[in-house]
């Protein structure tokens, strides 16, 4: 187990390395001139060329790709062009509110749609599994900025449930922080659950229809530890692959969730950057979730080797 930590932690050095190489041609690519975006429109060339220099701009492309490699490698994500901040202070500062929607629409996803899924299969081809495959496939339709407006038209400006927007940290109590936390979680995982259903049931119908299985009911083993104890722990592997791939799609959600509900997380963190043309945040913050991406891969191949000791060889 620990050289195939070892192995993978090597692997993702590259891609990182590929993330950051990437992310620094595409921000240098992008049009538009943050000095100009900070001096501001009515500044003279002398005062955009004095910022300008003061960020490294003036710089030739390998120069400026050079050093901030190096900073990288030394762990520092640069400062702020905008508020002079450290980035690895602000997104610490945002992480909170990003973590926690998260973990609800993760927590979410995983205890509707893997029991959805074992129901769908359990009752293949009656009319629950026909209700719950074409549900899915509605929600799996429907992009997440549209679920969001929906919700909040509905809970929040008709029935006035749950507010329209906002975070409450859970040192303001565990009520008020679920209470603006419903509509976000809901409106990131919708789309999660019903892949995750139908990854399920496929998964789970191709089990039940092993021998094993047939063996486990001739010999009179209830129906509720044939589903779970032999069905599930066989069919896990599939499941866990794209419950793996929502937790690192769930990044891309994030952005757009708390843009919506106007988070004050690390997506909308990125967003405002991303507007101002700050160099060092949008890329720190993106080089945050790939390292998050590469986390959570890594932790998916140790629980490949803990469902299935013979992928390990």
């Amino acid at each position: 187990m620990f050289g195939i930590v070892i192995r993978r932690l090597l692997s993702a050095i590259p891609v990182v390395l590929i993330v950051a190489t990437v992310v620094f041609l595409l921000l240098r690519m992008a049009p538009g001139d943050p000095a100009r975006v900070i001096a501001g429109d009515m500044a003279s060339e002398e005062a955009v060329a004095e910022i300008r220099r003061d960020m490294g701009l003036d710089r030739s492309l390998p120069a400026q790709y050079l050093l901030s490699m190096t900073a990288l490698v030394k762990g520092d994500l640069g400062h702020s062009i905008i508020s002079k901040d450290p980035v690895t202070k602000m997104i610490g500062q945002r992480l909170g509110p990003t973590l926690s929607l998260a973990t609800a629409a993760l927590l979410l996803t995983v205890f509707i749609a893997v029991p959805l899924g074992v129901l769908s299969a359990w009752w293949h081809k009656r009319a629950i599994d026909r209700v719950i495959m074409a549900s899915a496939v509605l929600a799996f339709s429907i992009p997440a900025f549209v679920v969001g407006y929906l919700l909040i038209l509905v809970f929040s400006v008709q029935l006035n449930w749950l507010p329209v927007q906002g975070y409450a940290p859970l040192a303001d109590g565990l009520g008020r922080y679920l209470y603006h936390l419903v509509l976000p979680a809901i409106t990131l995982s919708l789309i999660f659950v019903a892949l995750i259903t139908r990854i399920t049931r496929a998964s789970m119908l191709d089990t039940l229809g092993e021998d094993f299985i047939r063996t486990a009911r001739a010999k009179g083993v209830p129906e509720r530890y044939v589903l779970g104890r032999h069905a599930l722990r066989n069919a896990a592997v599939p499941i866990v692959t794209i419950i793996g791939v929502a937790i690192t799609t769930l990044i891309s959600g994030v952005v757009v969730t708390e843009t919506i509900f106007n988070i004050p997380g690390v997506g909308r963190l990125i967003v405002d950057a991303v507007l101002a043309r700050d160099y060092p945040v949008v890329q720190g913050t993106i080089l945050f979730f790939s390292f998050i991406y590469v986390f959570v891969n890594l932790a998916i191949d140790l629980i490949y080797v803990w469902l299935d000791p013979r992928i390990r060889y």
